[in-house]
């Protein structure tokens, strides 16, 4: 089975734009799924959110998220207020700056992803930004929504594709 992106976008520096995908490029675990069976029956068990001081089980449509303000005392916000504060994603890896590709300590590096052009008219583009950013020995800084936060990426080229790597800062 073909890798799949994990997000998909455009690479924009200045005026060329190329359409990229990430790929995870390192994973911390290989998960196995495992479901929660009943010993006896050997039927799935399902979770039940239970209210914390009655004991009775809260159905979906009456559970809300919450931010606890004091101990015991808290704001309740519904889904609006809460995708109000989750920023725009307009599907963009806009270039800020270019930098040495050692003046990143490699301290600040986060999760790694591949970087690559994400349809045939891409290769083109793609190519010549990793192939100038390779011959001038420089980084991107850029910037996007990944994951619904908006993200710092260090995007230096790696043999015929580029590395995307998040900061953490």
């Amino acid at each position: 089975m073909a890798p799949r992106a994990s997000w998909k976008g455009s690479l924009k520096i200045a005026d060329v734009t190329c359409a990229v995908g990430l790929y995870t490029a390192a994973s911390t675990s290989d998960r196995v799924a495992l479901h929660v069976i009943n010993r006896a029956t050997g039927h799935r068990v399902h979770r039940q959110f239970v209210d914390s001081e009655t004991g009775k089980a809260v159905d979906r449509e009456d559970q809300v998220k919450g931010y606890e303000v004091s101990d015991g005392d808290y704001i309740m916000l519904d889904p609006d207020e809460i995708a109000a504060v989750v920023p725009d994603s307009d599907n963009t890896l806009t270039v800020l700056s270019f930098v040495a590709l050692l003046d990143i300590d490699e301290v600040y590096y986060d999760k790694p992803y591949f970087l690559a052009p994400s349809d045939s008219n891409a290769h083109e583009a793609f190519a010549l930004i990793r192939e100038g950013m390779r011959k001038q020995k420089v980084a991107a800084i850029a910037q996007t929504v990944l994951f619904r936060r908006v993200r710092t990426v260090l995007i230096r080229p790696d043999g015929e594709g580029m590395l995307a790597t998040t900061l953490s800062f």
